[in-house]
């Protein structure tokens, strides 16, 4: 259940650009410089974004990266499961079953994986800008 320093500088970089001013557009240079991280770091993280369709980008000189949709319309879940792959509390939980034939926690992760996916699927991107 790590949040990765990728879910972090994601979740970062999509609250800056919610924050964007009329969603204007802002560079992948840009946002590393705000999160203090290197352009290529943060130019993966905004290819893995666009690429779930979470970013959008434009070219030109005014160009840059900016929300495919509204912040209230982008779940966190969504965010870091384009950085990541979806947060699980147990490596079992991503296999849909435990790796033991009999396993008595089993039941205990199934239930906060649950816990989890319910809150994470509350979580809008909106709730931080």
């Amino acid at each position: 259940m790590l949040i990765t320093k990728r879910n972090e500088y994601a979740l970062q970089a999509m609250i800056i650009l919610a924050r964007q001013e009329g969603g204007r557009p802002l560079a992948a240079s840009a946002l590393a410089q705000r999160l203090k991280t290197t352009p290529a770091f943060m130019s993966k993280i905004a290819q893995q974004l666009t690429k779930a369709g979470l970013l959008s980008t434009k070219r030109g000189k005014a160009g840059g990266l900016f929300l495919s949709r509204p912040a209230n319309k982008i779940l966190v879940k969504e965010i870091f499961a384009a950085v990541d792959g979806a947060l699980s509390v147990s490596a079992c939980m991503n296999q849909g079953r435990c790796r033991h034939h009999v396993c008595p926690i089993y039941p205990v992760l199934t239930k906060l994986q649950q816990d989890l996916d319910d809150k994470l699927n509350l979580a809008k991107l909106s709730t931080f800008v």
